[in-house]
């Protein structure tokens, strides 16, 4: 079985730049029209300036603390194979998990960041012992991606 969330991180990024397009609009126009001259509502046109430009970093800031990621499963062969990079301009570093599937031990998936954030955390059979992979976020899959990714993976696990 493939999951891939190609679609959503489509959707996630023409919805940041449409937010950007919108609020290099609203600055312009507050700088064009003669509506904020005089102050508005008690605050200056530089004001208002600053308050667009705020709420644009708020929004992309909440977008920074989920973590989304382009996120692929696949399960078919003999390893459980997971690509995965972050869906943000800086660091975008690609990252391959592969897994042979006798070998996962469990799967965890844990929200942080106050619930923002949803991550899975794998745990691989080395040997005797048990390893622990780094954190992957699976914020921007669907519920239904959610749902088959973890139906997929309770398939492997063995104790």
């Amino acid at each position: 079985m493939t999951i891939e969330n190609q679609k959503t991180v489509i959707r996630i990024f023409l919805r940041k730049m449409l937010i950007a397009i919108i609020t290099v609009v609203i600055i312009v126009a507050i700088l064009a029209t003669d509506w904020f001259k005089p102050e508005l509502l008690g605050i200056t046109q530089y004001q208002w300036i600053i308050l667009v430009a705020a709420i644009y970093i708020l929004l992309v800031g909440g977008s920074w603390l989920r973590g989304l990621n382009y996120f692929y499963f696949n399960d078919k062969g003999d390893k459980l194979i997971i690509r995965y990079y972050p869906i943000r301009p800086l660091g975008r570093k690609k990252r391959v998990v592969q897994i042979p599937k006798t070998a996962l031990a469990k799967y965890e998936i844990i929200k942080t960041n106050l619930g923002l954030k949803k991550v899975l955390i794998l745990h691989q059979h080395i040997k005797k012992n048990v390893a622990k992979y780094p954190p992957i976020g699976v914020t921007s899959l669907t519920r239904d991606e959610l749902s088959r990714l973890e139906r997929q993976l309770s398939l492997y696990v063995r104790s």
